[in-house]
């Protein structure tokens, strides 16, 4: 009988140092997260036949953004060095990721997309799928 309670704590102490090391996993990957991703700010603009997008990327070189347009979103991926954040071990600059992903409020067509970078501010405009027109009509 004392064996099989041996086995037991053995197990128990297991189980609790597992769900120890997986929190501390977790609060690790939450802190590099924050530490090392932003999310810039964005504007949304609907026109009749388009949308456009703002995403402010200021510091960023236009060679360093990665953009990629489904018929439902707009995703922005940038990676810059910032002179704040140092590796400890080599004291050299660590790159960091700014992501957002913006939801189309319409469906647009991804290969009508245009992208321009000025002054830090990248402008995205996409045709919509189903423009809006309207008629006068008549009255007999």
């Amino acid at each position: 009988m004392k064996k099989g309670m041996d086995s037991r704590a053995i197990i128990d102490k297991m189980l609790e140092d597992t769900a120890k090391t997986i929190d501390s996993i977790k609060n690790d990957i939450e802190k590099s997260i924050v530490d090392y991703t932003f999310v810039p700010g964005k504007d949304i603009l609907e026109t009749d036949d388009s949308i456009i997008v703002r995403v402010d990327l200021a510091g960023i070189k236009k060679e360093n953004i990665d953009l990629n347009i489904t018929d439902t979103k707009l995703k922005v991926k940038a990676e810059f060095e910032d002179d704040h954040l140092r590796d400890l071990k080599t004291n050299s600059k660590r790159p960091t990721l700014i992501r957002r992903t913006v939801r189309f409020p319409k469906k647009v067509i991804p290969e009508t997309s245009e992208a321009k970078f000025e002054n830090g501010l990248l402008t995205v405009e996409v045709s919509k799928l189903e423009k809006k027109e309207s008629y006068t009509v008549d009255i007999n």
